[in-house]
């Protein structure tokens, strides 16, 4: 069970008895799926990558890796490590790397990462695809591009943050990237997938508990418990409505303090 946003509610229906709380939804809203998304553990090495389950050598001309920053414009974009594609273009292979994700259907996840280069790509075809789906590839049927990134300066390019949202449509996918680049080498740091919390709001209205968080993160619950110290958190069996872009449960007042929390099961 992961904590979420908790709200407090004490007997008499009184604002002031409303209390955020919860840092550890906070924390958990931020926590990154996908692990050494930053390079920095398992050291800098061609053809390895620590905890990256996927894979894939351009036919012809592979070079990639992970490096050790030195000397701009080989730096990361934070840390000490990054990751490095080559590939080849005349022939259209490609650099590729992956990592298998364990998603929740209908939630919606954050994926950001930083791309570069080191050198010019002035008219050198280089590309980055990042894709996420079921296939280790680029397979518009079943997989979503969530970037085609195309530098194309007789200089190196610093480094440039992406992000995407998506809504789950498979438990299980592989966050993907494809890169070539014929004279210099595309950079790849800090690569986050974050799950987005939706906040649990609170309103009262005739003796009654509105709550509303919005309907486009589904998945999650609503718990309730009289201390946040205590392991017996209850699930409310009331199904939720979609008021808008909201999902909304009503219940009565309590006639004690609650704790109220979303969670994920």
């Amino acid at each position: 069970m992961k904590k979420i946003n908790t709200l407090k509610m004490k007997a008499g229906i009184s604002i002031a008895g409303l209390v955020l709380g919860g840092s550890a939804g906070a924390m958990y809203g931020q926590q990154n799926l996908l692990a050494n998304g930053s390079f920095e553990s398992g050291g800098a090495k061609e053809g390895a990558f620590y905890q990256w389950g996927w894979t894939g050598p351009a036919g012809n001309n592979s070079d990639y890796g992970v490096a050790q920053s030195s000397v701009a414009p080989d730096v990361a974009e934070q840390g000490s490590f990054y990751a490095y594609f080559h590939g080849h273009p005349t022939d259209g292979s490609q650099d590729c790397l992956g990592q298998s994700l364990s998603l929740t259907v209908g939630s919606q996840y954050t994926i950001s990462y930083y791309l570069g280069t080191d050198g010019t790509t002035l008219g050198s075809g280089a590309t980055m695809w990042v894709v996420i789906g079921t296939s280790f590839g680029i397979d518009y049927s079943q997989d979503v591009l969530l970037t085609t990134y195309t530098p194309n300066a007789t200089n190196a390019l610093p480094y440039q943050k992406f992000t995407a949202t998506i809504t789950a449509t498979n438990a299980d996918v592989i966050l993907s990237f494809h890169g070539i680049d014929a004279t210099s080498s595309i950079l790849l740091d800090n690569v986050s997938v974050a799950l987005v919390v939706p906040k649990l709001d609170l309103s009262i209205s005739a003796k009654k508990l509105v709550f509303n968080w919005t309907s486009s993160t589904n998945g999650f619950l609503v718990q309730t418990n009289t201390s946040l110290r205590a392991a017996n958190w209850v699930t409310l069996t009331n199904k939720p409505v979609t008021v808008g872009t909201n999902n909304q449960i009503i219940l009565p007042a309590p006639t004690n303090n609650v704790f109220y929390r979303l969670m994920l099961p």
